[in-house]
């Protein structure tokens, strides 16, 4: 098929009859009919000495053998099954001694292929629905014997998507190629996928377990050809055709949790290409011809942007600036516990901004679905300020506001002023801001450092609340010197409030940090994981390691949820739940991130 230009069409529709809730939890499975191959050594090889079939894989030999020809110790066991599963994610519990590989569809979800006590492993795997066939090896050395395996549905979040190719274009039969992968984005043209997929006639499905906020998300999905999506096992997009490049968007309301999604994808010939995202729904509805260089007004009769808006306007090319404290925004309007989110694209060029969002009561400005600004609270009129630095391009800038009682304010600007957007002050001047120099810590604890880097040396920590000077900067002003009680170092400006614009404070350059030193102690990924510069997804990713892949761990932060790693010459940080220690002991790792 040709390629033409993507195509725009929205299906915006409230789907609030297709109940988004919790699938319900099901007990525990071991599964039936295992067809077990038992043999006299340990490491699986020559024939087995006999073949049965066993009801589940749950057993406890102790010090008896598990059949004829074999005696008590140093022999193995392969079990295979084919279970029919529903798609979502499962927890697979496994408790084994000694040694223990569990696969699913061919891939190696478990590799404890070692002499242990009884030892107890989680192992959570994505499903779509369909059946599946589980492999459980097993090897006895001396001692006692037994072997646990069984799972249940959750709703465990994921950390990629798990990916399956299909050489036909229903989706028929086992699948082909099955790995992980970090988004859906793909043009592969006339050519292939994946090695052993063909360029045409072709599909495949993506499924991911993720985590959202109550709100309503715009999910786009564009292919060539056809593309479905589903949500908790409802279809919400279904264009199961054969068609050129064609996007379509559709608003779907969430509930606060864990939601199953499903990609579904076909190529008949030529072209190929599919794409998928999504985000919280603000604005208009994407489509043609509605975009504008005004303010999109959403108004809510109530004070937490629920449901559809009571009315929409455009409410202007400057700043916001509104004082509804005597009349409402409309007639026939609540003046009191109201909402209001205004959307509006804008072109930025790229350098630093102060924003100030003035408010009575609560309000929160977003940037490309950043929170910048957090004020969501009933307060007497209050000016809050924050420093950004924008890339030069558009950007989305999002202003949400409540009203409780009494007088009601809201406004938005910000310094320097785009040509496009002059600026509307409350009361026609300029909030007032203290001049740089002095600040505030707005989490609980903080790390201050020797350098601007969870790479440099921690000299102590300051409490939420403690306050310092302002010294000097970074480049980017991600980090910041400063002056506190009884320190001085360098501190991550994230945590922070700062009294004025801290980019005028003066550029500092520190030494380098010294190089982490090795522990000893080696991980190894279960998941593929992106390798960030930071103990946290907010820190930019400087590419992904593979599932399977085998690190060096030199430090971990203060609550364990992060483990910075050496890999092929580098130093990162990975999300420490799908990783397992392979050599060493976790309590030699220093604590090195806040």
């Amino acid at each position: 098929m040709r390629l033409p230009r993507l195509i725009m069409v929205a299906l915006t529709i409230v789907l609030l009859t297709l109940g988004f809730s919790r699938p319900v939890v099901t007990h525990a499975d071991t599964g039936t009919n295992w067809t077990g191959a038992y043999f006299n050594n340990r490491d699986l090889q020559g024939s087995p000495v006999f073949t049965r079939i066993d009801p589940a894989v749950v057993f406890n030999w102790g010090s008896i053998s598990p059949g004829p020809g074999i005696g008590s110790s140093n022999w193995s066991a392969r079990w295979q099954t084919v279970q029919y599963l529903n798609a979502g994610t499962y927890r697979f519990t496994i408790i084994a001694d000694d040694g223990v590989r569990v696969y699913v569809d061919g891939q190696l979800i478990l590799d404890q292929w070692h002499d242990a006590a009884p030892t107890k492993y989680y192992v959570d795997v994505q499903a779509v629905a369909g059946n599946h066939i589980i492999q459980v090896d097993y090897y006895q050395g001396v001692g006692d014997a037994s072997l646990t395996v069984y799972w249940d549905y959750s709703l465990a979040q994921s950390s990629a998507w798990t990916a399956q190719y299909y050489n036909n274009p229903n989706l028929d039969g086992a699948a082909a190629v099955t790995r992980y992968e970090t988004s859906i984005n793909y043009f592969w043209g006339t050519g292939s996928p994946a090695s052993g997929i063909g360029n045409d006639n072709f599909s495949a499905r993506w499924t991911a377990t993720l985590p959202f906020s109550s709100a309503t998300y715009r999910f786009t999905l564009a292919g060539d050809d056809g593309v479905r999506l589903f949500i908790d096992n409802a279809s919400v997009i279904n264009q199961w055709k054969t068609q050129t490049l064609t996007a379509y968007s559709i608003d779907v309301p969430l509930s606060a949790g864990l939601h199953t999604l499903r990609v579904e994808y076909f190529d008949s010939i030529d072209q190929a290409a599919v794409r998928f995202d999504y985000a919280v729904a603000v604005g208009p509805p994407p489509y043609p011809g509605t975009t504008s260089d005004q303010w999109y007004g959403e108004y809510f009769a109530n004070p937490n942007l629920q449901g559809s808006p009571s009315f929409i306007r455009f409410d202007g090319t400057s700043g916001i600036n509104f004082n509804w404290s005597v009349a409402p925004p409309v007639a026939n309007f609540p003046r009191e516990s109201f909402s209001v989110r205004w959307t509006r694209r804008l072109f930025f060029p790229g350098r630093p901004y102060l924003f100030y969002v003035t408010v009575d009561d609560g309000a929160r400005l977003y940037i490309d679905t950043t929170l910048i600004i957090d004020a969501w609270k009933p307060q007497s009129a209050v000016t809050i300020t924050k420093n950004v630095d924008l890339t030069e391009g558009y950007h989305i800038v999002r202003l949400e506001y409540f009203q409780d009682h009494f007088e009601s304010v809201i406004g938005l600007t910000w310094n320097p002023p785009n040509s496009q957007t002059p600026p509307q002050y409350p009361g026609g001047v300029p909030p007032p801001v203290p001049g740089v120099g002095t600040g505030s810590v707005n989490t609980h604890a903080l790390n201050v450092r020797t350098g601007p880097g969870v790479n440099y040396d921690i000299l102590t920590t300051i409490k939420r609340g403690d306050t310092f000077t302002v010294l000097g900067r970074n480049t980017d002003a991600s980090w910041i010197r400063v002056n506190a009680p009884n320190v001085t170092g360098w501190i991550n400006t994230y945590y922070v409030n700062i009294n004025g614009s801290v980019f005028s404070a003066p550029v500092e350059v520190p030494p380098p940090p010294p190089p982490p030193s090795p522990t000893g102690v080696r991980a190894k990924l279960f998941s593929n994981l992106r390798f960030h510069t930071g103990p946290g997804s907010n820190f930019p990713a400087v590419g992904t390691l593979g599932w399977g892949t085998i690190v060096d761990m030199v430090g971990r932060n203060s609550n364990g949820a992060w483990y910075q790693v050496q890999y092929a010459g580098l130093t990162g940080w990975i999300y420490s739940p799908y990783v397992r220690i392979v050599a060493g002991t976790l309590s030699n790792v220093p604590i090195v991130g806040g």
